[in-house]
């Protein structure tokens, strides 16, 4: 039965998440924290820990009351957040480590690693990684095959093919490592195959506690022939295969400090990349930053590394990259090259040298627990959680901290609010493609709410900066009645896409830098923005024989055609009813003449909203839990804060 009325206190939502979601972990061998799981229970069989869910949930928990109720706990989440910053990095998540056989034999099948998806036919020379995700975009990021020998020996140069040679293959387990190899006999002349030049055996070691993967090519050399001059491959083959928008632009090297890159042309063809001596190279993904895909290599053999042999076969994509490895002179014995990679799904890309860095730490540190080293979604979030903590201080000296907090929330705020304008708008300002609109509209609202604690200018000068570019972000056409309506896009890419969270989002965050700019400057995108809710019978999107009536948004494309997008996910619903909240309590005359003008069609909407709640709320000893929807069986870190949040905003917002 729905629970009639839906709580309008913040305490039942916050005792379901600390009683319920919150947990200590070791973070690493010698530290241990605590941080609220993405799920109870195990979903997919992971525990996963997400830094912007965690930061949703600190929002939550600056509220006075709720700080004051759960001042142990809110200081955990902080300090867990807090160690989730590194440099220039807010990362992404951790993990409880796994590593589980999921189908085939020791040569050809699967494994589940926390963090990834391992496949492998060893036969054929193919070890595939891709990063996991429980929402339908887990894709085969990485594939290690295309491997050659080079060498001479008798008065020629060879090229062997590796995966042609292959004549045995395997995998086993040392405690939490797979390991995966195959070897090939190295024959030639190719057809003849009188001359034996030795074994050639490619070794990958994946641990359950690490995101780091270990490459290992060997090449045992026959001692009855002379060779010279031998280059050993590491292949990256159908990179862009496009399949979950997988698909890589370029290849970045640090060589001694310099930063050396390849775009793929737009001409298809083959290209090189020097890079002898490099420490690092990525294969990286053009796309807006907290969504873009990344193959990191550490060469650990960084001497014998020349550089990239570069195939495209579709203009403005790399299909294969191959890193070579020579030992020049005659030769004879074992040759080695050594690589660990890590893959991301979320990332600062043109920082080369913190990359660089960043795989040295994460190879020289002991966790007892997978990290993720993808960045953040929602900078946005954190940023604004930061700033909620910071305001909730300077407005209630009753709750407890610690001396210095106030000035280290405000650092933090600084710090990432900087490198947002770094690493965010001054790129968009250059025409890249980096703003995500729920990212930029959480920066909005935490850039408002320092505004509104401190009054400064600076404040207020990136506000309006900001504000700016969401501004951009309207897609406005025609509605059913003919009258111009809005909707905010996801992001700037080339897809015209509007999600209601993101939408919510937008709305959400001009409403409250209306209260610091001029508000004629941002009602008419309100109205307009308004326009575009509508009530929408469909189906579900992963039960097509189940009809669903909910809230969404459309918007028309340039063809005529209409488009929506539902909030039929709870953490959606939340946003939005968090925007209503907030236009109604909006003091300005203009917006409050925008809600003037939209308030039955509001009212439908909320009542719609909030019918969807109580079907999904479920009240127990340890508190009122949300679920991600009415046909869901629990909550998540992000639906459970997010939804208290738009019942019953933030008193700093």
């Amino acid at each position: 039965m729905p629970l009639q009325p839906l709580p309008r206190d913040a305490a039942p939502y916050a005792d379901f998440l600390v009683r319920r979601l919150y947990r200590p972990f070791g973070f690493s061998d010698a530290t241990t924290l605590s941080a609220v799981l993405e799920t109870e229970l195990p979903i997919d069989g992971d525990l996963w820990i997400w830094a912007d869910d965690n930061a949703k949930v600190l929002e939550l928990l600056s509220r006075p009351e709720l700080w004051r109720k759960y001042p142990e706990e809110t200081a955990r989440i902080l300090d867990f957040l807090r160690a989730m910053c590194s440099g220039p990095f807010i990362f992404r998540r951790v993990s409880l480590p796994r590593l589980d056989h999921a189908r085939g034999d020791a040569r050809r099948g699967a494994h589940v690693h926390a963090l990834m998806d391992v496949e492998y036919d060893l036969p054929r020379g193919s070890v595939s990684l891709g990063v996991r995700f429980h929402d339908g975009r887990t894709a085969r990021n990485l594939t290690m095959t295309g491997n050659f020998v080079r060498f001479h020996c008798r008065g020629r140069r060879w090229t062997l093919d590796a995966e042609d040679a292959i004549t045995e293959s395997g995998s086993h387990r040392e405690g939490d490592r797979l390991m995966l190899w195959h070897a090939s006999e190295l024959r030639f002349p190719p057809k003849e195959r009188t001359h034996r030049l030795g074994r050639l055996t490619y070794t990958y070691t994946i641990d359950a506690r690490s995101a780091l993967v270990g490459v290992e090519v060997a090449l045992d050399l026959d001692p009855g022939e002379r060779v010279s001059d031998v280059t050993l491959t590491v292949g990256h083959d159908e990179l862009s295969h496009n399949v979950n928008q997988v698909h890589y632009g370029s290849v970045r090297a640090e060589v001694g400090g310099e930063v050396r890159r390849y775009d793929a042309p737009a001409v298809p063809g083959e290209g090189w990349l020097a890079a002898a001596g490099g420490g690092y190279y990525g294969i990286v993904q053009h796309h807006i930053a907290g969504f873009a895909f990344a193959a990191h290599t550490r060469p650990l053999t960084p001497e014998a590394l020349r550089g990239f042999s570069v195939v495209s076969k579709v203009p403005g994509e790399l299909h294969w990259v191959s890193a070579w490895y020579e030992f020049p002179g005659e030769r004879s014995g074992r040759l080695v090259a050594r690589e660990e990679k890590a893959l991301t799904a979320g990332g600062l890309y043109d920082r080369v040298a913190d990359y660089a860095a960043l795989l040295r730490e994460a190879s020289a540190q002991s966790r007892p627990i997978a990290f993720d080293l993808s960045i953040s979604y929602d900078y946005g979030v954190e940023i604004n959680a930061f700033a909620k903590c910071f305001a909730a201080l300077a407005a209630d000296p009753g709750i407890p901290a610690p001396p210095g907090l106030r000035e280290e929330l405000r650092a933090l705020v600084d710090r990432y609010l900087d490198l947002y304008f770094e690493e965010f708008v001054a790129p968009h300002h250059r025409g890249g493609k980096t703003i995500f609109s729920r990212q930029l509209a959480f920066v909005m609202l935490g850039t408002a709410t320092m505004l509104g604690a401190t009054g400064e200018a600076a404040y207020r000068e990136r506000l309006r900066t900001l504000c700016d570019i969401m501004l951009g972000l309207e897609w406005i056409s025609a509605g059913m009645d003919g009258q111009a309506e809005s909707g905010f896009l996801l992001g700037t890419i080339d897809a015209r896409l509007v999600y209601a969270d993101c939408h919510g989002a937008a709305l959400l965050a001009l409403v409250h830098a209306a209260r610091h700019l001029d508000p004629a400057m941002v009602a008419p995108a309100i109205d307009r923005g308004l326009g575009a809710y509508f009530l929408q019978s469909t189906l579900h999107e992963s039960d097509r024989h189940r009809r669903i009536d909910v809230v969404a948004v459309g918007w028309g494309d340039t063809a005529g055609g209409r488009h929506s997008n539902t909030a039929f996910w709870n953490y959606q619903a939340g946003l939005t009813l968090r925007f209503f909240n907030a236009l109604r309590a909006s003091p300005l005359p203009a917006l409050q003449a925008v809600l003037a003008r939209h308030a039955p069609r509001i009212a439908v909407l909320e009542a719609v909203l909030e019918a969807q709640l109580r079907l999904s709320a479920h009240a127990c000893e340890d508190g009122v839990e949300i679920r991600t929807s009415w046909l869901s069986a629990e909550t998540n870190s992000e639906t459970q804060p997010w939804v208290a949040l738009g019942l019953l905003g933030h008193p700093c917002d």
